[in-house]
């Protein structure tokens, strides 16, 4: 019967609030449960039960977590002003202004017959109400969780795109304020949910392999007991349900089935940061330590911090969480513990906060949510002030992000940096963990060289507003000189350039003038290693499809490195260099090795999202299995299915290269994700570069 469901619900909701809450506090949420009760009278979800199980529901994952009444109050009425006659200032009325304020946070926007639209303002919305109050992505994190347990009632095609938003948007959100635990339960429900046949295939073998698993499992914690008593270390050791993280690793292709049966995960909870360091050493003077990473001095995003290590066994792996405590209950629940969370996890959080901040500075919403989309999956450092303050900056920040990072004086002053005590250039790139200290003059002012280097919005804005503000004499001969300094490459200066050069350079802008050239470049309008590559590049070629691919290439060579092979898609930066504008996925060796010696011939690139160009790349695969000539006949179909091309197929030391013809980064990912599904989940790897000249060909 439905009525005793919601009464049987309240009465859950009832018994959880009273273990912690005041008796005015327990009233106050059960009068909130019946004012929302009234509010969805009659109405019922999905699978046909009353729409009131919902908002209980997300209000007693709220109340395990031991969340003040406001919270909870809010989650149960947090559907009210979008789904009832009920307004916003009703429940300011009845409940007080915070709890209204919590709900309307938590409120989809509707405005607008776009559907896309509204979902990137209502995101946005969500980023400007949690920047107020934390407690909103609290609660929209609870409210989504309860979703994805109950999707079993929708269409298949509407649970993957649940789910894809989800672990693209919810999941990176819940690790960026530190509730890994919400985290982690919302990404094992997208996998069940966007690729089930892989969820129960992993599943099944991890179910066939648990009494062999078990039994290493029983082994490995009578030797961590034992390290333990010989060391007269105290603490507890807990074996860790690592599904999920042995189903990420699966998920991402970073382990076999075989691999993924023979993994193991402990934590080992300790009473002090000095006995965590004390095991780390017993640990290495007893076992093989393949991996080791110390997140306690450099916490992880959300301010997760921890020891961690991978051992290695006989026949097993181990990882381990080594921790205190207050680290453990941080790493889970992150900001909900306010205030009592490690002084570590409140910084890591707030410093992401702050990019959160910028993110919603802007006036388009779905600007906002494209640049939210880049921010929670772009690869990230952490680095310090030396009064240990943490800075999150994107991967390829340097010293002149981190001083606008830290403050505009330190930004529009900032003369040179000190890194772990070293004098750099301020074109430095960071790595994480490093102590930065900017060096200042007061008379010193941004130069437009810094836009070529830097990675961040918030030093990009500075940097010209503070460049477009300098008067129009200042600005001309800013840029004259900046120009020259680009130069240097081709060791030249501006007097050496010819009248033709300057014709073309004045075609190629649409300008009448060196001057009003000068101008764009003092501004920050033209990336002056830009003008260099357009004046001089070598063996120049059509490449206006490249120039439409990535943005701000107009009239510039543009060529693909062939040590890393980008396609569309990719995370790419450019090098200038004497052949033209270079090309480089972001993480490429070579890319990484020019940007130590040469920081200022590094910049950074984007792919035109709105080009509709046919345009082909190479990519290259390598199969953890000898296929056999039926298989590879399997292959070439199932990529002229997916519109892929085969240029070439070859085995080797127990491998099988394939070359193939793809048009962006999502096509590989899939022809990966189906390779592996025809094939029985072998390990799939994009190399970056072909292996050798193909001995065995198949033409398709």
């Amino acid at each position: 019967m439905p009525g005793q469901e919601v009464s049987q619900a309240k009465q859950q909701l009832n018994i959880i609030i009273d273990a912690y809450l005041k008796p005015s506090e327990v009233e106050q949420v059960l009068a909130a449960c019946d004012y929302a009760d009234i509010a969805h009278d009659g109405v019922t979800r999905k699978s046909g039960e009353p729409y009131i199980l919902h908002p209980i529901a997300v209000s007693c994952i709220l109340a395990h977590m031991r969340m003040d009444a406001e919270t909870v109050m809010a989650a149960l009425l947090h559907d009210v002003i979008e789904d009832t006659d009920f307004s916003k200032d009703d429940i300011t009325e009845k409940f007080g202004r915070v709890v209204a304020e919590l709900v309307d946070g938590v409120t989809k926007l509707s405005h607008s017959s776009d559907k896309e639209y509204n979902k990137a303002a209502s995101f946005r919305k969500i980023l400007q109400a949690t920047l107020q109050d934390p407690r909103v992505i609290i609660i929209k994190l609870a409210d989504r969780y309860h979703n994805m347990t109950t999707l079993e009632s929708l269409r298949p095609d509407k649970r993957a795109r649940i789910a894809q938003e989800t672990f693209d948007v919810f999941v990176p959100m819940a690790r960026l304020v530190g509730m890994n635990e919400m985290a982690d339960n919302l990404e094992h429900l997208c996998y069940q949910n966007l690729d089930l046949d892989m969820y129960n295939d992993v599943q099944a073998s991890l179910l066939i392999t648990k009494p062999e698993r078990c039994k290493y499992q029983t082994v490995w914690e009578q030797n961590l007991a034992d390290l333990l008593h010989t060391y007269s270390i105290q603490g507890r050791i807990k074996k860790k349900n690592n599904n999920i993280e042995l189903l990420r690793h699966f998920v991402k292709n970073e382990i076999d089935l075989q691999e993924l049966t023979h993994s193991h995960a402990f934590e080992i909870i300790l009473q002090s940061i000095a006995d965590c360091d004390r095991l780390v050493e017993a640990l290495r003077e007893n076992f093989q330590v393949l991996h080791y990473e110390d997140h306690i001095r450099y916490p992880l995003p959300g301010g997760n911090q921890s020891l961690m290590l991978r051992l290695k066994g006989e026949r097993t792996t181990l990882s381990l969480t080594i921790q205190t405590e207050l680290m453990r209950k941080a790493a889970r629940f992150g900001v909900v513990l306010g205030e009592n969370a490690p002084q570590a996890c409140r910084s890591a959080i707030q410093a992401s906060m702050k990019n959160l901040n910028i993110l919603v500075d802007g006036d388009c919403a779905k600007t906002t949510f494209s640049d939210l989309l880049d921010y929670l999956h772009q690869e990230k450092i952490w680095v310090y002030t030396p009064h240990g303050q943490l800075h999150e900056l994107p991967q390829g920040a340097t010293a002149v992000d981190f001083a606008y990072s830290a403050s505009l004086f330190l930004g529009n002053h900032a003369v040179g940096a000190k890194i772990n005590g070293e004098i750099k250039p301020l074109s430095t790139p960071l790595q994480s963990g490093q102590v930065i200290e900017v060096i200042t003059d007061v008379l010193a002012t941004p130069n437009p060289d810094w836009l070529s280097f830097i990675n961040t919005q918030k030093a990009r804005r500075a940097i010209q507003h503070i460049l477009k503000d300098q008067d129009i004499e200042e600005q001309r001969l800013v840029g004259q000189q900046a120009l020259s300094r680009a130069l240097k490459l081709f060791n030249l200066a501006v007097k050496d350039l010819s009248e033709s050069d300057w014709i073309d350079l004045l075609q190629w802008r649409h300008v009448s003038s060196k001057e009003a050239l000068f101008e764009q470049i003092a501004v920050g309008d033209l990336l002056l290693q830009l003008v260099a590559n357009h004046l001089f590049a070598q063996d120049q070629e059509d490449n206006t499809a490249s120039e439409r691919l990535i943005q701000g290439t107009e009239g510039v060579d543009v060529k693909y490195a062939h040590c890393c092979n980008p396609v569309l898609g990719d995370p790419i930066q450019g090098h200038i260099s004497r052949r033209g504008l270079i090309v480089h996925r972001s993480r490429c060796h070579n890319l990484l090795h020019e940007q130590h010696l040469h920081p200022e011939n590094i910049m950074p690139l984007h792919w035109n999202s709105e080009t509709e160009d046919d345009i082909n790349f190479s990519a290259y695969l390598s199969i953890d299995l000898i296929l056999s000539d039926e298989q590879v006949s399997e292959l070439i179909y199932l990529c002229r299915k997916l519109k892929t091309g085969v240029e070439s197929v070859q085995s080797r030391d127990d491998k099988t290269f394939v070359n193939i013809v793809v048009q962006d980064r999502k096509q590989i990912a899939q022809i990966i994700r189906e390779i592996r599904m025809l094939f029985g989940f072998p390990r799939v790897t994009r190399l970056a570069m072909p292996i050798a000249t193909p001995q065995i060909s198949k033409a398709c």
